[in-house]
């Protein structure tokens, strides 16, 4: 088979991008299409590969904040990309899924998520943006939808990366995906023989990451927090900052395992789709201090019903009060967290496994788009 890869940009180290050079490695001579691209953040299982660029290119890298403002583009250059050359065709996410294939052309959607501003959180984001920004976003946003819905029913199958997104797929596209949890480099992990006395979170330092919540707790009990990752709210939270936070921007994957192998526990506060931080933390027997919403819920294990040991524990809500209590908690019952269990449980979500699952999904499609029963 062809191959082509569609991914909405590579402008980031996350995790979308993580994967999508994941599953480049198990499609060695795939293409890749994508409306941006940076080469500083493409995957290394990616480079050297044909890579197809929309002509949004200029303007996403350079646009800085103006990228917020394209997304009534993105239907266009999506449909602008001509993979009709392509037997497989492979793509991430609402932006790029819109891209038309061949007949006989088999299409999947891995999905991380759903665009949040114009689909489950709309009214949060309207409330944010002036009147004339809000009439034209609501206009924008209707389009956007329309587009999505329409091009989320000619996909031949998805697969979602938490049972949290696959129920919103269903909501807004109607359509069911298989769930399977991206891959998470749980192989880096390993157990330290003593813990220092600091909590550690890795984030991008944006405002929908509250980690100004962790920042507010931490102050409060006088905890060390060491806080990895840079982004736009980190002059507002080095504002907030008390004497026992630590910032220390970006680190390299050299320096990051030593941090999460010797912190006291793991602190992690977005609402996430899926969220492969807190399981990285896990792969080095850590336990997690986690907002008990969204992925959180699939990753990190609290009362299993099978009795198996817990890996960390939720608080409820996303205020400094109720971090504050969570560490409590965690501080009290802080012995009972067995390290080499919470490591054994960080593997259900490693690269084999993803691999193997991905495989099996793609499997399935093709013998479904033949008119094959499972």
């Amino acid at each position: 088979m062809k191959v082509a890869i569609v991914h909405p940009w590579f402008l980031e180290a996350g995790g979308a991008e993580r994967v999508a050079g994941v599953i480049g490695s198990m499609f060695p001579k795939a293409d890749v299409f994508t409306f941006a691209c940076d080469p500083n953040y493409l995957p290394v299982t990616l480079i050297g590969r044909r890579i197809v660029v929309s002509a949004l290119n200029k303007a996403m890298l350079h646009g800085g904040a103006l990228r917020n403002y394209m997304f009534p583009l993105y239907p266009w250059a999506s449909e602008s990309f001509d993979v009709s050359e392509y037997d497989l065709v492979i793509s991430s996410c609402p932006p790029v899924m819109g891209v038309n294939v061949r007949q006989d052309a088999l299409h999947v959607c891995y999905c991380h998520t759903t665009q949040h501003s114009w689909w489950d959180q709309y009214a949060q984001h309207q409330v944010r943006l002036s009147l004339l920004k809000r009439n034209m976003f609501v206009w924008a946003a209707a389009h956007q939808r329309t587009w999505e819905y329409g091009a989320a029913q000619r996909i031949d199958d998805f697969a979602v990366n938490s049972h949290y997104v696959g129920k919103r797929l269903f909501k807004y596209f109607r359509r069911r995906g298989a769930v399977i949890y991206p891959p998470v480099n749980t192989a880096m992990g390993y157990l330290a023989g003593n813990h220092d006395n600091y909590y550690l979170t890795v984030s991008r330092l944006s405002a929908s990451k509250r980690v100004d919540i962790l920042i507010e707790a931490c102050n409060r009990l006088k905890r060390r927090l060491v806080v990895v990752g840079s982004g736009r709210s980190e002059k507002d939270l080095k504002a907030i900052a008390g004497p026992t936070i630590e910032f220390t921007g970006s680190v390299s994957d050299a320096d990051l395992p030593h941090l999460y192998a010797h912190a006291r526990a793991f602190l992690f506060a977005a609402d996430e789709d899926f969220g492969m931080a807190p399981v990285e933390a896990q792969a080095f027997g850590r336990p997690v201090i986690a907002y008990g919403r969204g992925g959180s819920l699939e990753s990190v294990r609290v009362a299993d019903p099978s009795g198996n040991p817990d890996t960390g524990i939720y608080f409820s809500d996303q205020t400094a009060e109720s971090v504050t209590e969570a560490i409590h908690r965690f501080e009290n019952q802080e012995e009972s967290f067995m390290p080499s269990a919470i490591q054994e449980h960080a593997q259900r979500f490693g690269v084999s496994n993803f691999v193997n699952e991905f495989t099996e999904f793609i499997c399935n499609a093709q013998r479904n788009s033949q008119g094959v029963d499972r």
